[in-house]
C-alpha cells in the first residue's frame, strides 16, 4: 500500500531534495532485464513529455509575446489620450477666450464700413474652433473605448499565461527528471538526443558536462560588480557567474560575457519563482535557471544580451578564448 501510494505522490514533504515519486520498482533478481525493459519504456516516456513541453513552451512564448504587443499598444493608447486631453484643454481655453473677446472686437467692427464682413468672419471662427474641438472630443472617446476593450484582451492574455505556467514548470520537472535518471544510467547522448527529437550537432540538453549543476562553479555570494568584472575579463563568450545583487536586497545578478565586454542583468526572487523579468519568474531555484539559460538566449529579456549561459566561470572551458 505504501508504494502504491508513492507512486502517485512526491517525497519532497519528508524531504525536499527528494521531489519524485517511487515508478519503477527494481528486482534483486532480474535487475538487468528490469532495467533494459525500464529504459526503453522510460525513453518514450521522455518523448513524450519533452513533446508536451515544447508544445507548451511554443504556446507560452506566443501568449508572452501577445503580452508584450498588447503592454505596447496599451501604452501607446494611454499616450494618444494623454495628448488628445492637452489639445482639448488648449482649444478649450482658446474657445473660451475667443468668446470673451467676441463682443468687444463685434462692438468695435460695427462703427466700421466692414463691420458685417468682419462680423462674420468672426462667427465663423469661432463655429469652427468649436467644431474642431468637438472632433478632438470624439476621437478621444474612440480611442479610450479602443483603450477598454484592448485591456480587457491583455487581461485575458495574462490569465492564460498565469494557468499555463504551473503546466510548464511541472512538465519541465518531470522531463529533467527522465533525462537524469537516463543519464545516471549511462546512456549515449545521441540516443537521448533520437528521444528528444534534435539533431546530434544541436544536443541541446546534454548532461555530459555537469558544471552548470554545480553551484560552486558559478555562484559568488557576495562579490562586487567590480570584482565579477575583473573576473569574467578575456573570457569567451557566455561566460556568467551569479552574485548577491548591491542594489536590490534579495535579488541577485547575472554577470556574463557579451561580445567580450561583462553586461550585468538582475535575477529576481519572487513568490512564484527565480526570472529575469515577469512572466519568467518561474524557477523554482537558481539552479534550475542556470540550466534553462543554459540554452536559451537572454534576448527576449534584454536586446543586449544576445548570450546563453554557455560556461560557469570556475569551468575549465570558460577560460578558453575563442
Amino acid at each position: 500500500d505504501l508504494i502504491q501510494y508513492y507512486q502517485k505522490k512526491s517525497l519532497a514533504q519528508y524531504n525536499s531534495k527528494l521531489d519524485i515519486r517511487l515508478l519503477y520498482p527494481v528486482s534483486r533478481y532480474y535487475q538487468h532485464h528490469v532495467i533494459e525493459i525500464d529504459i526503453a519504456a522510460i525513453g518514450e516516456q521522455l518523448r513524450i513529455f519533452q513533446d508536451q513541453y515544447k508544445e507548451k513552451s511554443q504556446e507560452y512564448d506566443h501568449l508572452f509575446k501577445e503580452l508584450n504587443q498588447t503592454s505596447q499598444e496599451l501604452q501607446s493608447k494611454r499616450t494618444a489620450i494623454e495628448a488628445f486631453s492637452e489639445i482639448i484643454r488648449i482649444f478649450e481655453e482658446e474657445c473660451e477666450t475667443q468668446e470673451r473677446y467676441s463682443k468687444e472686437y463685434i462692438d468695435m467692427f460695427l462703427t466700421l464700413d466692414s463691420s458685417t464682413k468682419n462680423d462674420n468672419r468672426i462667427q465663423n471662427n469661432s463655429e469652427e474652433l468649436q467644431s474642431r474641438v468637438e472632433e478632438i472630443h470624439n476621437s478621444k472617446k474612440m480611442l479610450e473605448e479602443e483603450l477598454r476593450t484592448k485591456a480587457l484582451a491583455h487581461m485575458e492574455v495574462d490569465r492564460k499565461i498565469t494557468r499555463l505556467k504551473p503546466d510548464l514548470v511541472q512538465l519541465r520537472k518531470i522531463r529533467d527528471q527522465y533525462l537524469l535518471w537516463l543519464t545516471q544510467q549511462g546512456m549515449r547522448q545521441s540516443q537521448i538526443n533520437n528521444w528528444l527529437g534534435v539533431g546530434a550537432d544541436e544536443d541541446p540538453y546534454t548532461l555530459e558536462d555537469d558544471t552548470h549543476e554545480e553551484e560552486r562553479s558559478w555562484y559568488v555570494g557576495g562579490m562586487r560588480r567590480r570584482e565579477a568584472e575583473e573576473l569574467l575579463k578575456g573570457r569567451r563568450d557566455g561566460t556568467f557567474l551569479i552574485r548577491d545583487s548591491q542594489t536590490q536586497r534579495g535579488s541577485f545578478a547575472c554577470s556574463v560575457v557579451v561580445d567580450g565586454d561583462v553586461k550585468h542583468c538582475v535575477i529576481y526572487r519572487t513568490s512564484t519563482g527565480y526570472g529575469f523579468a515577469e512572466p519568467y519568474n518561474l524557477y523554482s531555484s537558481l539552479r534550475e535557471l542556470v540550466l534553462h539559460y543554459r540554452h536559451t538566449s537572454l534576448i527576449q529579456h534584454n536586446q543586449q544580451l544576445n548570450v546563453t549561459l554557455a560556461w560557469p566561470a570556475f569551468s575549465q572551458q570558460s577560460r578558453l578564448i575563442v
